[in-house]
């Protein structure tokens, strides 16, 4: 147990996947120096990759390089599209839930002339 105790917040993010109209919902919170993983899709490969990202070590959605982050392994073990948003949502809630970061929206918009 840690010298403190972080409050067990859900950070939940939704997301919005694109052309495979597939939505997913992120959600991550802090139990005992291990971040929590949980996430809601119709998406198969979405939820074969979730079995496989569900308790993540507090340091893991962090690491880098990509080739070594744990959550990106996995997706490319489970999901068919590199461009998956997916594991990037999982990093995010992930840090957010181990209080290394801000609770702040992204956004990924084409732009079109």
């Amino acid at each position: 147990m840690a010298d403190f105790e972080l409050p067990i917040e859900n950070v939940v993010m939704d997301v919005e996947s694109g052309v495979c109209r597939f939505k997913a919902r992120v959600t991550a919170y802090m139990e005992d120096e291990q971040v929590r993983v949980s996430i809601e899709s119709e998406c198969p490969q979405v939820l074969a990759f979730a079995e496989r990202v569900k308790v993540l070590g507090r340091f893991e959605a962090l690491k880098m390089p990509f080739s070594e982050n744990t959550v990106f392994l996995r997706g490319g073990e489970t999901l068919r599209h590199s461009s998956c948003p997916v594991p990037t949502a999982v990093c995010k809630c992930a840090e957010a839930a181990a209080g290394f970061a801000l609770q702040r929206d992204v956004s990924l918009k084409f732009v079109r002339s």
